[in-house]
C-alpha cells in the first residue's frame, strides 16, 4: 500500500527534515516547539506530524476549524486548560488556571466550550461538570451516583446513567437508568429504564444513543443504540434500544450520522482480530484486513464512510485490548484511512507513536491526538 492523500492533494507521505514544531514522535525537541509562519504551515505536506505540546496532557478536543484545546497534567499546570492552532502557527496559551489534580477522563462538548471532569479526590471519583464559555469557567459538581456522561453534537443537552438503589415499588434492586438534561444540568428527565449494570454511554448522532458493556477480552461486550426522542425499547426498524454487535474484547466508535459503528474485537486468546463495520438499521457488517482498537479510530467530519485509524505495526502478543489499556503494551502506529463503503485501506503515514483519544476537526484538516507513551500533543495534516 501506499501513501494516500485526501482528493486534491499532491503532496503526500511523510516530510522526514527536521523543523521547527515538526519532530517524529520520539524524537528530541531542542527548545521546543517554534510556531510556524501561515505560510510554511500552507506548504506543509499532507502527512506531516506537528507535535503542539511536549508536556503531558490529560485531555484534547478539536475547535472548530482550527484549534485544540487541551488539559495538562504536569506538577506546574494540574488542569490547567490551554489552547493552540492545529497547524502549530501560534504558542500554546493557557487560557484557564482553574486546578483539577489527579484528572482520570475528561468528557468533552464537541463545541470545546464545556466539560465533565472525572477526578480522583481521597480515592473517590468526583464529577465536575465545568463552563469554558466565560472568563471565569462557571463549575458544578455532579451527582456521585453518575456513572457515565455524554454530550449532545450540537453540544446543547447531555445524557447520563444514573445508579441509584431502585424503590420498594420497583421490587427493589439497583437501577443504572438513562436520564436526559440540558448542558448545564437542568431539566433533568428519565429516558430509559435500565438495570443493567456497567454501560459507557456515548451520543453520536441527534437522535442517536448509544451504549456499550465494559471492554475485556474474557467477556463478551454488546453495543446497543437507543432512540433519543422516545426512549422507549423498540424493534431495529422503529429506531428504539436495538443490539447493534456483540463480541469478545468489544469496542466501538460510531460515524458522524449514528447509520453505523466501526468496532473491535479479539479472540478467546485475547489477540486482535480484522475491524469491522456494521449498519446499525440492517445489520450488515463488513470486514477490513486492519487489526486495532476501536478507540485508536476517529470518523472523518465530512464524510461519513471515511474513518482514521492508528494501527499497531507490530503488536506483541497479549491480552487485548486489556493489556494495552493497563499500559503492559505499548504500540508504534501508523495512520490508515478506510473506507467502511467500498472497504478501500490506505496508508497515510508511519507515525511510530502510540496514539490515543485521535480527534478530526471539523473540516477534516487535521488530525489531533494524544502520544499514550509520553503524553505529548500531536497533530497530522490531512489535506491541503
Amino acid at each position: 500500500m501506499f501513501p494516500w492523500a485526501p482528493p486534491g492533494s499532491s503532496k503526500p507521505g511523510f516530510e522526514t527534515s527536521q523543523k521547527p514544531g515538526f519532530f517524529p514522535p520520539g524524537g528530541v525537541s531542542p527548545g521546543g516547539e517554534q510556531p510556524f509562519t501561515p505560510e510554511a504551515a500552507q506548504n506543509l505536506p499532507v502527512g506531516t506530524l506537528i507535535r503542539l505540546s511536549s508536556d503531558n496532557i490529560s485531555s484534547l478536543v478539536g475547535v472548530g476549524t482550527t484549534s485544540v484545546k487541551y488539559h495538562k497534567n504536569i506538577p506546574e499546570n494540574l488542569g490547567h486548560l490551554f489552547e493552540r492552532r492545529a497547524d502549530g502557527t501560534n504558542e500554546e496559551k493557557r487560557i484557564s488556571n482553574f486546578t483539577i489534580p489527579q484528572v482520570l477522563r475528561v468528557v468533552w462538548a464537541p463545541d470545546g466550550k464545556k466539560a465533565v471532569v472525572f477526578y480522583n479526590l481521597d480515592n473517590q471519583i468526583r464529577k465536575l461538570l465545568i463552563d469554558y464559555a466565560t472568563t471565569t469557567p462557571k463549575t458544578s459538581f455532579l451527582p456521585d451516583s453518575i456513572s457515565d456522561i455524554a454530550f449532545s453534537p450540537d453540544s446543547k443537552s447531555l445524557v447520563f446513567i444514573n445508579n441509584l438503589p431502585a424503590s420498594p415499588s420497583q421490587g427493589g434492586g439497583d437501577s443504572q437508568n438513562i436520564f436526559a438534561s440540558t448542558a448545564d444540568f437542568k431539566n433533568q428527565r428519565k429516558i430509559f429504564d435500565n438495570n443493567v449494570p456497567g454501560f459507557e454511554i456515548s451520543w453520536p448522532a441527534a437522535n442517536t444513543i448509544a451504549l456499550k458493556t465494559k471492554s475485556s477480552y474474557g467477556a463478551r461486550g454488546f453495543i446497543y443504540a437507543l432512540n433519543a426522542s422516545t426512549g422507549a425499547p423498540a424493534s431495529p426498524s422503529q429506531g428504539g434500544f436495538n443490539k447493534v454487535a456483540e463480541g469478545l474484547g468489544l469496542d466501538a466508535i460510531w460515524n458522524s450520522d449514528g447509520s453505523g459503528t466501526l468496532y473491535s474485537v479479539s479472540d478467546a486468546d485475547g489477540n486482535l482480530l480484522n475491524l469491522k463495520f456494521v449498519d446499525a438499521k440492517t445489520g450488515a457488517t463488513k470486514e477490513f484486513s486492519v487489526k486495532t482498537i476501536a478507540e485508536k479510530c476517529a470518523f472523518s467530519k465530512t464524510r461519513k464512510n471515511l474513518v482514521y485509524c492508528a494501527v499497531p505495526d507490530n503488536p506483541q502478543q497479549a491480552k487485548y485490548p486489556d493489556a494495552w489499556w493497563q499500559g503492559k503494551v505499548t504500540f508504534r502506529d501508523d495512520f490508515v484511512s478506510i473506507d467502511v463503503s467500498s472497504g478501500q485501506t490506505s496508508v497515510l503515514v508511519s507515525a511510530k507513536a502510540d496514539a490515543t483519544q485521535p480527534r478530526v476537526l471539523s473540516d477534516d484538516s487535521w488530525l489531533l491526538f494524544r502520544d499514550k507513551s509520553s503524553g505529548n500533543l500531536w497533530s497530522l495534516k490531512l489535506k491541503l
